[in-house]
């Protein structure tokens, strides 16, 4: 094969790992999000303050370590009932604690699920189908190319 026919051999064999997709699932919670906002006594929000997140079951050992946004606000889904404590520090000595009593979030995505399910199958035929479909077309094109050139 010429150096031509080489560049089309491989962009074809390779194209397809580059198109390979997969579907996402999106659920909503049906428990509400616990959300605190840390500010100052003024009323400024504690921006991007350090958050540590500390769970019922383990009160003196955080769980995770986080950031407030830009308007001091910090928001969690619990994974278990409880009192959870939330802490911000800002670097400069300022800190603010606050504990959440939560139940555990439950997702329910029994019906949606089928339909993205289902959603998904489809689009992945649709999309292997135009793959072939666009092989062929390249492959063609550069055949006819070729004979062109000589």
């Amino acid at each position: 094969m010429s150096n031509n026919r080489w560049i089309y051999f491989w962009a074809a064999l390779l194209l397809p790992a580059f198109l390979l997709s997969h579907g996402v699932e999106v659920s909503e919670s049906e428990n509400s999000v616990k959300v605190a906002r840390f500010s100052y006594s003024d009323g400024k929000p504690m921006m991007y303050a350090k958050v540590k997140l500390y769970p019922p079951r383990t009160p003196t050992v955080e769980t995770i370590k986080s950031l407030t946004d830009k308007n001091g606000f910090f928001a969690f889904v619990p994974d278990e009932e409880g009192e959870w404590r939330v802490e911000a520090l800002d670097g400069m000595g300022h800190r603010g604690e606050i504990k959440l009593n939560a139940v555990k979030a439950s997702l329910d995505t029994t019906d949606s699920k089928e339909g993205l399910v289902q959603t998904s199958i489809v689009f992945r035929i649709i999309l292997g189908l135009s793959l072939l479909l666009n092989i062929f077309v390249i492959y063609g094109f550069a055949l006819r190319k070729l004979s062109i050139k000589k």
